[in-house]
């Protein structure tokens, strides 16, 4: 099966949100990220031999709230705008954005969900596609992907 659609910033958001809230590992980054450069700001002002004073415990969570919002600001940033072309085929899934191209087995996809208005591919390196439901001509279309999907991804794991 083969769907055409572009890609938006809100569906790249999406997939953020929807991977944040539901995996451990982007949690810990997206909140641990900004916690640790908090604390390693306040460690090395530390170490310069002097006392913490207020304006540094405002300055690190500000530094900490810079790293928490950069994350996603640079993944909505780096979003491909072009035409997006999907294959799925039983033993990979095809994609094309202009010139580039690429193949990813459905053994490094992790789990696909499926909300109101997107269907989440995840890879198990946590990078995923976030494809609308206007890839689809009709309801039947995508019920189709979804089953085509959860067949392949289940043939893949045994």
């Amino acid at each position: 099966m083969v769907i055409e659609y572009t890609a938006k910033s809100r569906d790249i958001a999406a997939l953020y949100s929807y991977i944040r809230k539901h995996s451990i590992k982007v949690a810990l980054i997206s909140y641990g990220l900004p916690i640790t450069m908090a604390v390693l700001f306040l460690a090395e002002t530390r170490s310069l031999n002097h006392s913490l004073r207020l304006t540094d415990w405002i300055i690190a969570p500000a530094w900490g709230a810079v790293f928490f919002f950069l994350f996603p600001l640079i993944l909505r940033l780096r979003t491909k705008k072009d035409k997006r072309t999907l294959s799925i085929q039983p033993d990979k899934l095809s994609t094309q954005i202009g010139k580039l191209s690429g193949d990813v087995p459905w053994t490094k996809v992790d789990s696909l969900n499926v909300t109101d208005e997107h269907i989440f591919l995840i890879r198990k390196n946590m990078n995923g596609f976030a494809i609308p439901r206007r890839a689809f001509v009709d309801e039947a279309q995508r019920i189709e992907f979804i089953r085509l999907c959860e067949q392949y991804i289940l043939t893949a794991r045994s």
